[in-house]
């Protein structure tokens, strides 16, 4: 039976965010598989228009137009889908934590999250710490919801040529060793976890620079002004992050809650040696593969940094196991994965 996939495509236009990368990814694996078996129709607003609006209202139209499935890659579907509909919920941190996030919006999706996924025919996401989570907090069926890896895009994301790391560095301007993070900056990713750590840290390293990549979604009183020894890069091209991983001395993930957190994938496909927060999903994605904090100490993230940066052995087993744990995920795997998850709600 040959599928026609209704696909939401608002994720895919400008600003950009983590579900962007999902859908981008997703849609480049999907192109590969058998053209006469499946037929992926890409919807998008014809204007500029809330997210909420656009699915409660123009895709609620759009599953009546004969799709097989339709699915939605942010967090939830129209009230009424007029076919079976998949969504994927990448966190539920909204509901689990909802003052990390603005009270207007938060208020939306706490509504939004739970009741359709009690009407979607099947939930995907990326781990199965989520999939608890969904479980527990929408109390939707275990059966309900699909756990399928995100991928990485190693096209792009992999260790760069010496010529090209030169290059891409002295165009960041970046021309002494750093550390790095990468995300947008607000307390939840634990900017202020790691801030404090540099505090403890750059006296004993007095050569290295903190550098942050990432837009700032909410006030760090720590930013205020930026401390001399860090750096501000705002947003990074896609074609400049594999040289800022790779060029790190250590890429810093002190996030207090993800779903999956792919730029710490991202990072470990480029070569970069990783230290992280100890949160479940952590563990359950990437261990053996990056060195573990106690998540919100900045005493413990700063006597991990000190470790590695001490111990180059360590970094380059790491660094070792990064690249192989990343080879293990792919956008391909997860597009067949979806396909046959379509199959089975059609």
């Amino acid at each position: 039976m040959r599928l026609k996939v209704g696909f939401d495509g608002k994720p895919l236009l400008p600003p950009k965010a983590g579900v962007s990368r999902y859908a981008e990814g997703l849609l480049r694996g999907l192109a590969a598989l058998p053209p006469e078996e499946l037929e992926v129709v890409v919807v998008y607003p014809e204007k500029p228009t809330r997210t909420a609006p656009w699915v409660l209202w123009n895709l609620q139209r759009a599953t009546a137009r004969g799709f097989s499935v339709f699915h939605f890659p942010f967090y939830y579907t129209p009230l009424f889908p007029a076919c079976p509909v998949t969504v994927a919920i990448h966190d539920v941190l909204v509901l689990s934590h909802p003052q990390w996030f603005p009270r207007a919006w938060a208020n939306t999706l706490r509504w939004l999250i739970p009741k359709t996924a009690r009407k979607a025919s099947a939930i995907v996401t990326g781990s199965h710490w989520v999939a608890q989570e969904i479980v527990r907090l929408c109390r939707v069926p275990g059966e309900r919801v699909r756990v399928i890896p995100y991928g990485v895009d190693r096209s792009l994301f992999a260790p760069p040529a010496e010529a090209s790391l030169a290059q891409g560095l002295a165009e960041l301007g970046l021309n002494r060793p750093y550390l790095l993070m990468v995300g947008a900056l607000e307390p939840r990713r634990g900017v202020d976890t790691l801030l404090s750590a540099w505090g403890i840290l750059r006296s004993r390293f007095p050569e290295l620079e903190l550098v942050l990549a990432g837009a700032l979604r909410a006030p760090v009183p720590a930013l205020q002004p930026p401390p001399p020894t860090v750096r501000l890069l705002g947003y990074v091209e896609d074609r400049l992050l594999p040289v800022l991983y790779s060029g790190a001395q250590v890429v810093v993930a002190p996030s207090r809650g993800e779903g999956f957190d792919l730029p710490v994938l991202e990072a470990l496909a480029c070569g970069a040696c990783v230290v992280a927060s100890d949160i479940p999903v952590h563990r359950e994605v990437f261990s053996g593969a990056v060195r573990f904090f106690p998540v919100g100490d900045a005493e413990g993230l700063a006597a991990a940094l000190e470790e590695v940066l001490q111990d180059r052995e360590q970094r380059q087993k790491l660094r070792e196991r990064g690249l192989l744990l990343a080879e293990s995920f792919s956008w391909e795997k997860a597009a067949r994965e979806h396909w046959a998850l379509w199959r089975e709600v059609a």
